[in-house]
């Protein structure tokens, strides 16, 4: 298993109650005596404003590293350029090596590093080839319409128009391949800048023997910058696909116990917050931030308080982290890796987070839910009459009767989930061992997160939790006096019509109640669903999985769908979708044959003899036009022929070398993007950011 970073624990202060009572008691007398008065505790004092600016930014020792690993690919190629002998090897195409460094992409996991290279390197050979042969037709253009007498290297017309068509044609054709296929993005950039260059060039080659010089010079160039983003990606701060993929794991892992804690300590707020109060230190707060003309960005509502907006923040991170997991497994699966836990137990693993985070975000709505109800009760408003007023405040009191209700519970739970989840870390090694500390006796019997025995426990604790509700039940149906027989938790149990409350108050017991177990169940549930990730751990570690690390190589399966992923689409298939295992529960996958895989044309039946088959092959010519990918490919074409006529003209050739207008070819290939909106986007951030380049070099 690939090295991974230890995520930061947050400590857990022990109050020592009997400790302090007892210091108070011994120093009472000697305090009684002395006339001296107490020296308050300083308080802590106010980080500085560079920490509370590098806190906000939210850069970590990943991050840096990333930043400073992306930087030395062009910082060595630009350090080579100054040598006289690599200056003489690349003369003025020295750049390329800086840039095609740049679009190696170092910073990326190994995985996806390695398949990125490869279909570089593939595009820039294609490139070499089939625009040496591009040159070549130009080259005997020139040489069967130049005058006699005239400069080898002057303007030609035939020869112009000749790699402006190969320019074209090309650009078409590679960024229809980009618009189609997203995995040769980079690729159709590296082709685009090499034939950008090529088909500008080519215009002054006088014969082949100098042109088969500059193709090798050009080709070494887009090579060796390869093999600097290889050389840095593999010797400055390696990071193999498994290594993020696991510390996203464990962040993820860290955040559903925030989330827990978070939870809990809102609805521990709950049992006494007042709305009326709440929401005039909200408007307090709002006018003296008015006053001293500081933007409010505080949310504002009848339960708005910073547990919830702590807890909403926490789960938002739940949620980016859920995404990336879902977009880094399939490369860790794919990478040849030495580690310990197989390329099938990864989706295991991840199939387990998954049914874990369904019923953690389901808790976490339950904020929405009581700040919907709240806000539609008017809940921060003395009503218009005492009736009203004395309705809104027992509907209050309800919420906070239910709160208490549910206090231990949750605050049990939590902290059993929270021991649950370190274990897993420590089972699946994704976290070091915690030093152990000179009072073990103090912890008495209680399992210890990380040992054998700490699963069985945790077990009978979840199933004591579900054993629970019923006592949660009969408080609440005590609370609001209805009587409910001995036998009422029997599965052949018959209620009778006596147990509900009479008029309208049903429903708003109803509510209540239905909304307390559905909470508890929520918890239980998520309870179960880390019991099912213990259990897994604690079988692969029985099984001997975890205890060598040995040559991990993806399996055939794997293997297959990662070389058709590579030329095709990505298998679109649920098997990773974040809700695949939730709409799966209760059902089989049952494979209905290839034909209820394709797209259906209702307006268009399938072929069933031989002209309606040639017709359909005429068809797919039309279709291929008038698609998504070939009108990206066509805007691409337009643009970066816009700037390339310039170089095809007589009056303008000269102009065009001497400005270097091959650069806003080279922005085009980088800028353009399939929508618009996020084309107009890329550049006006090139148009920002460039002049502040210029007046910092």
């Amino acid at each position: 298993m690939a090295d991974k970073d230890e995520p930061g624990n947050e400590p857990i202060s022990q109050a020592a109650s009997s400790d302090d009572t007892n210091m108070k008691n011994t120093g009472q007398d000697s305090n009684a005596q002395s006339d001296k008065p107490t020296k308050k505790p300083e308080e802590p004092k106010p980080p500085s404003r560079l920490k509370q600016l590098w806190d906000k930014v939210g850069i970590d020792f990943m991050t840096v590293s990333l930043m400073f690993k992306g930087s030395l690919p062009p910082t060595i190629a630009l350090a080579m350029y100054q040598s006289p002998a690599v200056a003489g090897q690349f003369g003025n195409l020295g750049y390329l090596v800086a840039i095609t460094s740049i679009l190696g992409f170092c910073i990326m996991p190994r995985g996806k590093f390695i398949q990125t290279m490869i279909l570089n390197t593939f595009a820039a050979c294609l490139s070499a080839a089939v625009n040496l042969l591009a040159i070549y037709t130009a080259v005997q253009a020139r040489m069967h319409t130049t005058p006699p007498g005239s400069p080898p290297t002057g303007y030609n017309s035939s020869a112009s128009a000749v790699c402006g068509v190969w320019l074209f044609v090309q650009v078409y054709l590679i960024n229809v391949v980009r618009g189609a296929r997203p995995q040769f993005n980079f690729p159709a950039i590296i082709y685009n800048i090499f034939v950008a260059v090529s088909m500008t060039y080519a215009t002054q080659f006088p014969n082949m023997a100098y042109s088969i010089n500059f193709m090798k010079r050009l080709l070494t160039a887009f090579l060796t910058g390869f093999a600097l983003a290889t050389g840095v990606h593999f010797l400055v701060f390696p990071t193999s696909s498994r290594k993020v993929l696991f510390m996203e794991m464990t962040g993820f892992l860290m955040c559903i116990s925030g989330m827990l804690k978070a939870q809990t300590a809102y609805m521990q707020s709950l049992e006494t917050i007042d709305p009326v109060a709440l929401r005039k230190k909200q408007e307090e707060e709002a006018s003296a931030a008015k006053k001293k003309s500081k933007k409010d960005n505080a949310s504002t509502g009848p339960l708005v308080i910073p547990v919830a907006l702590k807890l909403k923040e926490v789960h938002g991170k739940t949620v980016e982290l859920s995404t990336k997991i879902h977009a880094d497994v399939t490369p860790a699966k794919r990478e040849f890796a030495i580690g310990k836990l197989e390329s099938h137990d990864l989706t295991e693993l991840w199939k387990l987070l998954r049914f874990l985070f369904v019923p953690v975000n389901g808790l976490s709505a339950s904020i929405d839910i009581l700040q919907g109800l709240a806000a539609e009760r008017d809940w921060s408003h003395e009503g218009e009459t005492k009736e009203e007023t004395q309705q809104k405040r027992k509907q209050i009191e309800n919420l906070h009767f239910l709160m208490k209700q549910l206090h231990e519970p949750f605050a049990s739970m939590t902290a059993d989930v929270e021991g649950a989840i370190m274990h897993v870390l420590l089972t699946l090694e994704l976290v070091k061992p915690p030093k152990k500390k000179g009072d073990e006796e103090s912890k008495g019997d209680a399992p210890v997160p990380g040992t054998a025995t700490f699963t069985a426990t945790y077990k009978a604790k979840v199933d004591e939790f579900y054993q629970s509700k019923q006592k949660t039940l009969k408080d609440w149906c005590r609370e609001h006096d209805i009587d409910i027989p001995d036998d009422f938790f029997e599965s052949n149990f018959v209620g009778p019509d006596s147990i509900s409350p009479e008029g309208s108050k049903r429903d708003e017991y109803q509510r209540q109640l239905l909304f307390t177990l559905y909470l508890e169940f929520l918890l239980w549930r998520t309870g179960a669903a880390v019991l099912e990730i213990v259990l897994w751990a604690d079988q692969k570690k029985q099984d001997g999985v975890l205890k060598h690390s040995k040559l991990i190589f993806p399996g055939s399966k794997t293997l297959y769908k990662w070389l058709k992923a590579v030329v095709g689409q990505e298998d679109a298939s649920k098997d990773g979708h974040v809700m695949a295992g939730v709409e799966s529960v209760g059902s089989e996958g049952v494979f209905l044959g290839d034909d209820f895989a394709r797209r259906k044309d209702p307006e268009h039946l399938p072929p069933r003899d031989v002209a309606e088959r040639f017709g359909e092959a005429l068809r797919a010519t039309p279709q291929f036009f008038r698609s998504d990918a070939s009108a990206f490919g066509f805007r691409v074409a337009c643009a970066t022929m816009s700037i390339a006529i310039i170089c095809y003209l007589r009056d303008s050739q000269a102009w065009f070398f001497q400005q270097r207008l091959l650069w806003a070819m080279i922005m085009v290939s980088l800028s353009m993007t399939r929508t618009a909106g996020q084309s107009a986007f890329t550049f006006g951030e090139y148009r920002t950011f460039a002049p502040v380049t210029i007046d910092l070099c």
